[in-house]
């Protein structure tokens, strides 16, 4: 097989054009492509899950060790053929971490995976100085490997030979391609970065992206820059299931919710359950969907509510006869596991800004709260959760990490909520006055008063603004099928 690592200078270098491109090029010409994303992050992944025909994965230093993301590298590639590419897309600039020591970088990461790197740079209004950067680059750790870089965004034939000649003249980094300013940008982006097209559209952009990449890159070069490599041999491991009868966990899934992890799929999939998707926007009814996968209502044992961009299809949401299908399933005690977006389906109301005033939209209302939106995040970056109280799916007193990238934020609570997560780090729902000093007494009298809380419970229905990662909560699978073993015996 075959690796590389694609990164940049800093966002906006062209990495993620470039790793699209590359995917649907290399899977156009009949190579097996399996892409993974230097997390967080649902929206690069989709689009190179599209470009490759594949699932892409999450490597990300912030949920695991070295060894592990190694191990999860190796693992998601043991029944792929001997000759396939695995693309990975980092984030950011190639040293930029969660501090100044660049702790949980794409840097980091190459080095966990002892994977080359090809570099990308933004190229508008700098021509010479570009051989600085790159040199620098290099020094800055000389045990990183560089397969090459691109040029992207050259301005002219005479601005690319300028930045050419420099590179070949002051590094040992060859240039693998170089390509020239687009008048529009080729990946459509909204507030959380690149946004899904209808089918059509996608496969067009990806098409087109790949043409680019043919056509102003060296593919034979970079492939031959790729690093081989063999799988370790490990001893194939019997996962016990912990389901005797089929379980059936669904989850929503369309252009209003798709920010989900490959892992926790395969997590709940591992123990037992399989993973059946609804669309809440489609106009079929779930029993119609269901009916076209042989199911029915009856069969289901449990809801998975991811993230995505419900805000902006609030109106066509809040008149959906399926919010009342949802809220009887979670009254009838069915086990519903939601997040971000999902939260926000379940809140009163959603408030949106339309045309320089709010719209107010009703959703399921299972909480006494509802979401507002605003032009920038409310929360953004790495969580670190305490849980407070007991609950299904978190051990009380557990600490797990998580993440949050949200433009909405809770308004108008009720005084009787009661918040299941403390964040030791993260914005939530609500910062509110410690809560739970005997859980989490202050470290020092300067400590902040305010607190940051999340997580909502209403019967079996568990909400949050955070974001996990099934590797990195090993519990949460293991819990969400046990609540759906539970119900679905109370069916019986």
């Amino acid at each position: 097989m075959q690796k590389i690592l694609i990164s940049g200078l800093s966002g906006g270098s062209g990495k993620t054009i470039v790793s699209l491109g590359l995917s649907r090029f290399f899977t156009a010409r009949n190579y097996s492509v399996y892409p993974f994303k230097k997390g967080p992050d649902y929206i690069d992944a989709a689009w190179l899950s599209e470009a490759s025909h594949k699932p892409c994965y999450c490597l990300d230093p912030f949920f695991m060790t070295e060894k592990e993301l190694a191990e999860h590298f190796f693992k998601t590639l043991q029944t792929a053929p001997a000759d396939s590419l695995a693309i990975i897309e980092g984030n950011r600039g190639l040293y930029d971490g969660k501090d100044y020591l660049g702790s949980c970088s794409t840097a980091q990461l190459a080095h966990a995976l002892d994977c080359p790197v090809l570099l990308t740079v933004n190229c508008a209004k700098i021509t010479r100085t570009t051989a600085a950067l790159i040199l620098g680059m290099q020094h800055f750790d000389p045990n990183l490997q560089f397969a090459g870089v691109i040029l992207n965004n050259t301005a002219s034939s005479r601005h690319e030979t300028v930045i050419r000649k420099s590179i070949e003249e002051y590094t040992d980094i060859p240039v693998l391609g170089s390509i020239p300013r687009q008048r529009i940008n080729p990946i459509p982006e909204r507030h959380l970065g690149l946004c899904r097209n209808k089918k059509d559209d996608t496969e067009t952009i990806l098409n087109s992206l790949a043409q680019l990449v043919a056509e102003y890159t060296d593919t034979d070069k970079i492939l031959a820059a790729m690093q081989r490599f063999e799988l370790p041999q490990h001893p194939v491991l019997t996962v016990k299931k912990q389901c005797d009868k089929p379980l059936h966990i669904a989850y929503l899934y369309d252009d209003a919710f798709w920010f989900y992890y490959q892992e926790n799929f395969d997590a709940l999939e591992k123990a037992g359950a399989a993973c059946i998707a609804l669309s809440l926007l489609s106009e079929k009814s779930f029993a119609e969907q269901l009916q076209a996968k042989h199911l029915t209502e009856q069969d289901i044992d449990g809801l998975y509510i991811g993230g995505g961009y419900p805000e902006l299809f609030a109106k066509q949401i809040s008149t959906s006869p399926k919010l009342t299908r949802i809220k009887n399933w979670i009254e009838n005690n069915m086990p519903v596991y939601a997040e971000c977006g999902g939260f926000m389906l379940l809140a009163e109301k959603l408030h949106f800004p339309e045309n320089g005033t709010y719209k107010t939209y009703p959703m399921t209302g299972i909480f006494p709260v509802e979401t507002k939106f605003f032009q920038t995040p409310q929360g953004l970056g790495y969580t670190e959760v305490r849980t407070l109280l007991p609950n299904p799916y978190h051990p009380r007193g557990n600490i797990w990490k998580g993440h949050e990238f949200h433009f909405s934020t809770a308004v108008n609570c009720s005084d009787k909520l009661e918040f299941f997560l403390e964040l030791t780090k993260g914005h939530g729902m609500v910062q509110k006055e410690n809560l739970s000093k005997e859980i989490s007494p202050k470290t020092s009298p300067e400590a902040s008063s305010k607190i940051s809380y999340d997580g909502l419970l209403y019967k079996n229905c568990f909400a949050s603004y955070t974001h996990l990662y099934a590797p990195a909560v090993p519990h949460f699978a293991r819990n969400f099928i046990h609540a759906a073993q539970e119900y679905q015996k109370g069916k019986q």
